[in-house]
């Protein structure tokens, strides 16, 4: 078996805590090879090149395209700094693999989504979630119920954790950064999102801890395109306390379904199989680099031109809070 040659551009937080760790295992079985890391903080970059065994560190992505042979890349930055690397790898020919958000300009995503098909190439984004067993479980029960409504909870700290993720303009708040998973996770269970409605509570200046602007809290009202309709909070005022909430929920007929990663309920019976830890982010990263040796773009649960749905409904919410309320048509928002 030839290994899949990966590069990886981005090596921060995200990188080195959810996707390396896995794709290192794929390298000592054989399947992978790491081949070149990117990032514009070297040091970072050289640290992790030892850790990994990678012998090829760049600080400018394109001297890596000119000079590295890849099959894929894991494109590992915040949704601010998306600039040509997506379209790099649609003219080259590359797999790639991209974190959520994928950016915070929705005509830039449309115009990566048309590249990214017109080159045929297998694309992700990182959408992990899809990967559990008890998502699988939830998608396989909706198929033999009538689901009315679904709901997502989130409530937790509003401590910072990194700045560009504390920061409106550089993340798009919390609903956009990191809301959006349950977002795709409802759009994996029900299908795609119409529109979308929301009101946000703002943070007034001076209120929390530096260097954090986000509003408190975002309330959004959807409508899929199946007529299902939804509800999604989160929540970010339990600062100084250990208590927190994440519930995702479908109710069907005669049916609530309540989705964890670990296993699914319903009517508060556990249903499917039962796992532990964060096995999401191997099973994701198993399927990416299957998807390139088979150069099946069709192989992988969150292909980009799919998660733009997810994104507009998450930027779409933006955009409402922004204007009262009033009602953001999604295809519309990508058209």
């Amino acid at each position: 078996m030839t290994p899949v040659r990966l590069g990886f551009i981005g090596i921060g937080h995200i990188a080195i805590h959810s996707h390396l760790p896995p794709i290192g295992e794929l390298a000592k079985k054989g399947e992978v090879v790491i081949q070149a890391f990117c990032d514009v903080n070297e040091q970072s970059a050289q640290e992790q090149a030892e850790v990994y065994g990678v012998d090829n560190v760049y600080t400018d992505h394109h001297e890596m395209f000119d000079k590295e042979d890849l099959d894929g890349v894991y494109l590992c930055i915040p949704p601010t700094l998306h600039d040509d690397v997506e379209t790099l790898c649609a003219e080259k020919g590359i797999a790639i693999f991209i974190e959520k958000p994928q950016t915070l300009d929705i005509v830039q995503a449309v115009s990566f989504s048309e590249a990214i098909e017109k080159g045929g190439i297998v694309s992700q984004v990182g959408f992990m979630s899809r990967y559990y067993a008890s998502s699988d479980t939830v998608r396989t029960l909706l198929q033999e119920r009538i689901p009315r409504h679904a709901q997502i909870q989130l409530f937790y700290t509003g401590k910072p954790a990194r700045f560009w993720t504390s920061r409106m303009d550089l993340c798009g708040g919390t609903f956009v950064e990191n809301t959006i998973h349950y977002v795709d996770l409802l759009r994996y269970f029900l299908g795609d999102i119409e529109s979308v409605s929301a009101f946000y509570v703002d943070r007034k200046p001076g209120e929390g801890a530096a260097p954090m602007d986000l509003p408190h809290v975002y309330n959004v009202n959807y409508r899929f395109e199946s007529g299902v309709t939804a509800n999604a909070t989160t929540s970010r005022v339990l600062t100084n306390v250990s208590v927190s909430r994440r519930e995702v929920l479908v109710v069907s007929d005669d049916s609530m379904i309540v989705w964890n990663t670990s296993q699914a309920t319903e009517n508060e019976e556990p249903v499917g199989g039962h796992e532990e830890g964060w096995v999401a982010f191997a099973k994701q990263a198993q399927a990416f680099v299957q998807a390139i040796r088979e150069k099946d773009p069709t192989a992988v649960k969150s292909p980009y031109v799919d998660g733009l749905n997810s994104l507009a409904a998450v930027l779409g919410a933006n955009e409402s809070a922004a204007n009262g309320g009033a009602v953001v048509d999604l295809k519309e928002m990508v058209s």
